[in-house]
């Protein structure tokens, strides 16, 4: 289970750092955005964010048997993860299961703390509870889907000798 979901995350992790490349590095360049955060504090930030997102997926895919039900989850929801982000309404008005949820996403504590360090030159120590969240999310995330893997090889080792 645990070469399982190494081999997978490093899969996705290399296909999220292009696409994470392309977004914060190219794009701010070619429509001259400017860009507060150092690459080095971008990468602190980054790193937990992809992990925790790969794992994240890995263990919610014991709950689908096609691959086009979570893209339809992802649409239906994507509005509302934009509100829980903190970044287009202010976290502290949200009410406080709201805010729970906010801290079990990774995107929502990643987007926030990357928009204070880009566009409010915030540090490291600024979004420390975002990092705290998304260092917490990704060693939970890991857990959950190495259990998810485990689960899945034993339950076909039990159905293979029925």
């Amino acid at each position: 289970a645990l070469s399982l979901v190494c081999g997978k995350t490093l899969t996705y992790t290399v296909l999220y750092g292009i696409f994470t490349f392309f977004l914060v590095g190219l794009l701010p360049l070619l429509f001259d955005i400017p860009h507060g955060a150092s690459w080095g504090a971008l990468a602190v930030l980054l790193i937990p964010y992809i992990l925790g997102t790969s794992f994240l997926g890995l263990s919610l895919s014991q709950w689908y048997a096609d691959a086009e039900a979570p893209i339809l989850l992802i649409a239906f929801f994507s509005i509302g993860l934009i509100f829980l982000s903190g970044v287009s309404y202010p976290l502290e008005l949200i009410p406080w299961y709201w805010r729970a949820v906010h801290y079990i996403i990774p995107a929502a504590p990643a987007v926030l703390a990357y928009v204070q360090m880009s566009a409010m030159e915030a540090t490291l120590h600024d979004v420390w509870p975002q990092l705290l969240a998304l260092y917490g999310q990704m060693g939970v995330y890991f857990a959950l889907a190495v259990w998810t893997y485990h689960s899945k090889i034993n339950l076909y080792i039990v159905r293979k000798n029925l």
